[in-house]
C-alpha cells in the first residue's frame, strides 16, 4: 500500500511540473500570469500530498490532526490559486 500510495504521490507532482511546464510554453496574449498561477496551483496540490505522506512515515511522532490540517490547508491555498487563475484567465479572455 506505501508503495502505491507513494507512486500516486510522485504521479501528482509531475502533472504539476507538466502544468509547469506548458504554462511557460503558452505564448502570446493568453499566456499570461493566469495560466501561471493554475500550474503553481496544480503543481502545490501534488507537493501537498507528498509532503503529507512523507510527514506521516518520517515523523510518526507528529500528530495527526496537525498533519491533516495542514494538508487541508495547503490544499486550500493551492485550490484558490487554481480559482483565482481562471478567473483572470476567464476576464482576460472577455476583454
Amino acid at each position: 500500500m506505501d508503495v502505491l500510495v507513494i507512486g500516486i504521490d510522485i504521479a501528482l507532482i509531475v502533472c504539476g511540473l507538466l502544468a509547469a511546464y506548458y504554462a511557460k510554453q503558452v505564448g502570446g496574449n493568453i499566456g499570461h500570469k493566469s495560466i501561471q498561477l493554475m500550474a503553481a496551483g496544480f503543481l502545490l496540490l501534488g507537493i501537498a500530498n507528498i509532503l503529507e505522506t512523507a510527514s506521516l512515515k518520517l515523523f510518526p511522532a507528529f500528530d495527526l490532526e496537525l498533519v491533516e490540517i495542514s494538508h487541508r490547508l495547503l490544499v486550500l491555498f493551492a485550490t484558490v490559486l487554481i480559482l483565482v487563475g481562471y478567473a483572470r484567465l476567464a476576464r482576460f479572455v472577455r476583454s
